[in-house]
């Protein structure tokens, strides 16, 4: 089986798990996942999402049919719907882990991976664990040190974890559900980690030092990550003839 990354694991669990519950005891068969995807296609699933699903079941060995997952043009919030993820977050728990996602461009499992000796908030630091557990010291940024000052001060817990026994899972299903209470329907906890690195290109900084905070060992991988534009952005490139 094709190793896959902890978040794209993580992802796939939970429609899994979706789609267990769909079944509510019954077997798990070929039949049964084509009828389930086919119930997210009639209620509207993106076909790219439907894709994604179609791959987490084929994960369980049902080989359902699985779409083409398109790479269409990049989706980033803006700065505002940030703004008010921050302001409709229900607790400081979801507020805390949407303001150090997109304050530092990190990656949930980099941030769930916290543990309290990796966080330098005089210095506005911590130290994350990369894919392929690579260790390396990043900025937080004065609102994600200050988010997570907040929240240590006030959590009630003995565990050495910054977000205790917080799952991928858990951050997932607690974002989609600001984002819906938020009006953005299409929301997912990556896309703070998206958003962050596409304001600072749309802010003209050099691409090594936005690879540096997106934390890629290669600049071209970036590039190719986020260098695509929108079409409005690109008809400004376009000449007169």
């Amino acid at each position: 089986m094709t190793e896959i990354s902890p978040q794209t694991e993580a992802l796939y669990g939970y429609w899994q798990g979706r789609f267990r519950a769909w079944l509510d005891g019954r077997p798990a068969t070929l039949e049964t996942g084509k009828a389930w995807l086919a119930s997210l296609e009639a209620h509207g699933l993106r076909p790219n999402t439907v894709g994604v699903t179609a791959r987490a079941l084929r994960r369980l060995g049902l080989l359902v049919p699985a779409p083409s997952i398109e790479m269409g043009e990049p989706k980033y919030l803006e700065l505002e719907q940030v703004r008010t993820l921050i302001q409709a977050a229900p607790t400081l728990l979801e507020r805390t882990i949407v303001i150090t996602l997109f304050s530092s461009a990190i990656r949930v499992s980099e941030l769930l991976g916290l543990n309290l000796g990796d966080l330098e908030l005089d210095q506005g630091v911590a130290t994350v664990t990369r894919k392929g557990g690579r260790r390396e010291r990043i900025a937080l940024g004065p609102q994600g040190a200050e988010a997570l000052r907040e929240w240590l001060a006030t959590r009630r817990s003995k565990s050495s974890r910054v977000f205790m026994d917080y799952t991928y899972q858990d951050v997932y299903r607690l974002l989609k559900a600001l984002g819906e209470k938020a009006g953005i329907p299409d929301f997912h906890p990556h896309l703070l980690r998206h958003s962050r690195i596409m304001h600072l290109r749309k802010a003209g900084r050099d691409w090594a030092d936005i690879s540096e905070v997106a934390g890629h060992t290669r600049t071209d991988t970036t590039v190719k990550l986020y260098g695509r534009r929108k079409a409005e952005e690109r008809a400004a490139l376009l000449v007169d003839f």
